[in-house]
């Protein structure tokens, strides 16, 4: 996948159209879990049960696959493109605004899988001006989902839950969220949301100070690579990292008592 985005080789083409790939994506592995739920009990009704073992997987694959590479591979693709026009067009933004909501929702694209498209923003960014600013801006909405994962464990009274939560969220602290967003916070709106404001506040302080990398590929505590060469730079992504944990952590306290009602 890496190769073919880089122009090194050629993509996998199937009737002339380019086969998509859907690595980390999470849309398209429920939409398929489903689609061969759906058509294998379907088929069972209708195929003869002396050829059931044979035919029903063999049509469930078959059209599963046709429909995957043929309409969502496509549906998938622009939904790529309208995430990265989307996201050049918040960068772009006045104000600071752009930095706010990008920072504040950045996680949500994790959740769809859609964020691995964003590599081709940072290497446009950086061929372009040599920084890449949404480095700084995904570390802070980890930051804020991280600080509201850590303040929701600490609600726990049951301590293996608390455990659990504590080590889903410390992958975050390498960049990695997945366990964080679908073990911890998914759970309740209110701490997913507080996290965002948590991200939204680090993407203010981001666009106060015109914080931006001069790489990519690397987040949260790997990232201070990043900032190596500069400690001032590195003391305000420092800075960036713990007021994005501080807001998300205190928005779940703010709400503790309906959150305890929720993960109870």
């Amino acid at each position: 996948a890496w190769a073919v985005a880089g122009g090194s080789v050629e993509p996998l083409k199937l009737f002339g159209l380019s086969i998509v790939g859907y690595q980390g994506s999470i849309f398209p592995a429920i939409i398929v879990g489903w689609l061969v739920s759906y058509l294998e009990r379907t088929l069972r009704k209708f195929v003869p049960q002396i050829m059931d073992l044979i035919i029903t997987p063999f049509l469930t694959i078959t059209i599963t696959l046709a429909l995957v590479l043929f309409i969502l591979g496509p549906i998938l693709q622009t939904a790529e493109s309208a995430v990265i026009s989307s996201i050049i067009f918040l960068v772009e933004a006045p104000f600071g605004i752009g930095y706010i909501i990008y920072s504040a929702l950045q996680q949500a694209i994790v959740i769809t899988g859609l964020h691995h498209s964003i590599s081709i923003i940072e290497i446009g960014l950086l061929n372009a001006s040599g920084t890449n600013v949404l480095q700084v801006l995904g570390t802070a909405s980890m930051a804020g989902q991280f600080g509201a994962a850590i303040a929701t464990a600490f609600l726990m009274t049951n301590k293996i839950k608390r455990s659990n939560a504590i080590s889903a969220a410390i992958p975050t602290l390498f960049g990695i969220t997945e366990p964080l967003l679908f073990g911890v916070n998914l759970r309740s709106l209110r701490i997913f949301a507080s996290g965002a404001v948590g991200g939204a506040a680090g993407g203010l302080l981001t666009y106060i100070l015109q914080l931006s990398a001069t790489g990519m590929g690397i987040t949260f505590i790997p990232g201070l690579l990043l900032y190596t060469s500069d400690f001032g730079k590195m003391i305000q992504y420092i800075l960036v990292i713990l007021i994005s944990f501080t807001v998300g952590f205190i928005c779940v306290q703010l709400q503790r008592k309906a959150i305890i009602k929720e993960i109870a």
